[in-house]
């Protein structure tokens, strides 16, 4: 029985390939990709040879029948599992593989390689702690801002496409002008670059970006969140203490504590006094 090996590979500059993922494109046998055409293009410009080489696909819209099929194949020997650059787990389509293997009891290992959220992360300039990974943006506007409103202290880093960054932000700037922001384009690359300013001055920091093209990061910081917070929590905990609030203050604090529907807690609260 053979592992399944997830492949961190790199993300734009080929230096930063480690010898053991090197070692393993060099002398593997059994791969599963994002892009065939990619993988194959990446072994060319390493000197590596595909003669030999079985490399089947594994993308996004993967059925379960082809994971399944993938699985059967470890019975031979290991599986080797590459997305197009960086981890084949962060935001790419290696996740329910990795999932599908546990459930069946095969082992799973990684070779780490860079990461793209990381190095942006390390390069923004903002608070690393305590930091979330959303991945893509959603291509609606309402959802956008959601998102944006329900974001708590730290710092949150997005992936968007170069098409749609300037609206995005665009977006943040009128929500929440107060927000740290770095955008961080084309990592590792020969026009990397790194913008960091206020939200609301988002309309003079997008002519520092040279050009709206390649692979765009950006991430964002509120360090006001947890004061706003702790003071809705103390002000409506006083009504409560001073026989004010009644039950609907109630579900509101305990829906900020549990983070959970406040319309849920106030439903549940309801249903047991009737009990």
């Amino acid at each position: 029985m053979g592992k399944i090996i997830l492949l961190n590979t790199p993300i734009g500059n080929l230096g930063d390939l480690t010898p053991r993922v090197l070692e393993a494109l060099t002398h593997g046998e059994t791969f599963a990709v994002e892009d065939t055409r990619v993988f194959r293009e990446l072994l060319n410009h390493l000197g590596i040879s595909v003669s030999g080489k079985r490399i089947h696909s594994l993308h996004d819209q993967s059925e379960n029948s082809q994971v399944e099929k993938l699985l059967e194949l470890v019975g031979a020997g290991d599986l080797y599992v590459a997305s197009e650059a960086g981890s084949p787990i962060v935001s790419d389509p290696a996740y329910p593989l990795v999932v599908a293997a546990y459930e069946k009891g095969i082992e799973v290992e990684s070779f780490s390689g860079v990461s793209s959220p990381i190095m942006a992360l390390e390069l923004s300039g903002l608070p690393p702690i305590p930091f979330h990974f959303h991945g893509f943006l959603p291509r609606e506007g309402g959802k956008r801002a959601k998102i944006f409103n329900e974001t708590n202290y730290g710092t949150h880093i997005f992936f968007e496409a170069p098409t749609r960054i300037e609206e995005t932000l665009d977006e943040l700037s009128e929500l929440h002008p107060d927000f740290s922001v770095a955008v961080v384009r084309e990592l590792s690359k020969k026009f990397q670059q790194v913008v960091r300013f206020k939200a609301g001055d988002w309309k003079e920091a997008k002519k520092q970006i040279t050009m709206f093209k390649g692979e765009f990061i950006f991430l964002i910081h509120r360090n006001v969140a947890v004061t706003q917070l702790g003071k809705e929590v103390r002000d409506l905990a006083q009504e409560i203490l001073s026989n004010q609030g009644g039950p609907k203050s109630l579900a509101k604090l305990l829906s900020i504590l549990l983070d959970r529907p406040t319309k849920d807690i106030y439903s549940e609260m309801t249903r047991q006094k009737r009990d």
